[in-house]
């Protein structure tokens, strides 16, 4: 058999125009696809399970001062148990006097004399920036809601974390 081309074309190591590649088509699917799957794990999970949680701001837009009871805990150990309260439109900081070291923690707190409440899990698994953090607790967001007979406000509660560099407690991440 002579070097000419038998006028068959390889469907499988072949590229879009006929000719013959060191990638195939299959390989080339494949790459895109790991790629488009690892750029997904990051919004999908895959952050940190541990943080270094060094403080938390509660704030309170519900119209009226609230009394809130926080509880925090780590490893199945409560850190901190506490009651503060916080005046309409403003905020109060809980610093940290637990440990420095990075946990999976559970943050309860509640308004004692609403339903207002928030039991968060943090982080959550979707925590992809730096290894310091504080907790950020909303009371009173306004969420507009319909109800038959008219609109009528309904408040939420919701806890989050930010990054250690976007608040109060830049200085309080310990070295590593």
């Amino acid at each position: 058999m002579t070097g000419e081309s038998s006028g068959r074309v390889d469907r499988e190591n072949s590229t879009d125009d006929g000719s013959s590649s060191g990638l195939t088509r299959r390989a080339a699917l494949a790459a895109v696809g790991a790629g488009a799957a690892t750029g997904l794990a990051g919004c999908l999970g895959g952050g940190r399970e541990e943080v270094v949680l060094t403080g938390m701001e509660v704030y309170n837009w519900t119209g009226a001062s609230i009394t809130v009871e926080i509880t925090l805990s780590a490893g199945g150990s409560e850190l901190l148990a506490t009651t503060e309260t916080v005046g309409n439109n403003s905020s109060t900081r809980v610093t940290r006097d637990w440990s420095g070291d990075a946990a999976a923690y559970r943050l309860q707190v509640a308004a004692v004399d609403t339903e207002l409440a928030v039991d968060a899990d943090l982080p959550d698994g979707t925590w992809a920036r730096g290894r310091c953090a504080w907790a950020e607790v909303d009371f009173g967001s306004p969420n507009r809601q319909r109800e038959p007979g008219g609109a009528t406000e309904a408040y939420s509660a919701d806890a989050r974390l930010r990054d250690n560099d976007e608040g109060p407690f830049g200085e309080q991440c310990p070295p590593e």
